[in-house]
């Protein structure tokens, strides 16, 4: 059996936030995320940082004020909804280097629910999100430590194993990842759907100042509170959906899938 991991709070992976993702994502959102896609990016890669889906930016909005924070709360991702002209928040981010909630290394929220970007670490990604890129274990982590002991006893030719390994090794940190990469791949899903089923008409193809522009000048609306506000989901179906995002109710029911 591998090592068990266990965070020595040393602040490392709160505390370089800024940038920290690969050149093949890189390549894709200068590529597909600036108006080629529904989904739109609306600041520039170099600031890329801490980031927050919709629920999780409404909490945060909350623990700023409790813990005095100035936490610099910003859209990131959005759908431009041409037939309601609002636009549709899909994510947000906190426009810092390092985590605002950290103060002399330590974390101001750890009692709270913190975002999924927190509780995942020292994940990047999980063994389950399709990218089409072959599996390296290496990927999979961010820059922490505690991971130096555990890296030798992981077989990435082996997926079966390693996914038991890591399990073994990470528990809730690896559900975290599992459902982190789960949710997006779900919003991804809903957009489609939202397309399909004629409930959203993205603005497409058009040049990116003039995108941004309407984008600024526009209403915003979160994503959830759409779903609520066009009658696709009720407000307990929300509530009973991000509690089972919080509770990695899907990230379970994968693991167990696929380990059989």
């Amino acid at each position: 059996m591998p090592p068990k991991f266990r965070c020595i709070r040393c602040g490392e992976c709160c505390s370089h936030i800024r940038g920290i993702i690969s050149d093949d994502e890189k390549e894709f959102i200068r590529k597909y995320a600036y108006g080629q896609l529904p989904l739109v990016q609306i600041f520039p890669i170099e600031r890329m940082s801490f980031p927050l889906f919709d629920f999780e930016a409404k909490r945060f909005r909350g623990w700023q004020k409790e813990a005095d924070v100035d936490a610099k709360i910003m859209p990131s991702r959005v759908v431009f909804d041409l037939n309601s002209n609002k636009s549709i928040i899909i994510t947000y981010y906190m426009d810092y280097d390092s985590c605002p909630f950290l103060k002399d290394n330590r974390c101001l929220i750890y009692d709270k629910k913190r975002a999924f970007i927190c509780r995942l670490f020292p994940f990047n990604k999980g063994p389950f999100l399709k990218t089409g890129e072959e599996l390296r274990k290496e990927d999979m982590f961010g820059s922490c430590p505690s991971i130096k002991g555990i890296l030798p006893e992981l077989d990435d030719k082996n997926r079966k194993e390693l996914v038991k390994k890591l399990y073994q090794s990470f528990g809730d940190n690896f559900l975290n990842i599992i459902e982190y990469d789960y949710l997006t791949e779900w919003v991804n899903r809903l957009i489609i759907t939202l397309i399909k089923e004629e409930r959203i008409k993205p603005a497409m193809n058009y040049p990116y100042k003039y995108l941004l522009r309407r984008i600024m000048s526009s209403e915003k609306i979160d994503l959830m509170d759409f779903l609520i506000e066009k009658g696709i989901k009720t407000p307990a179906e929300i509530e009973n959906l991000i509690n089972g995002f919080d509770n990695n109710i899907d990230a379970g029911e994968k693991l167990r899938e696929f380990l059989g």
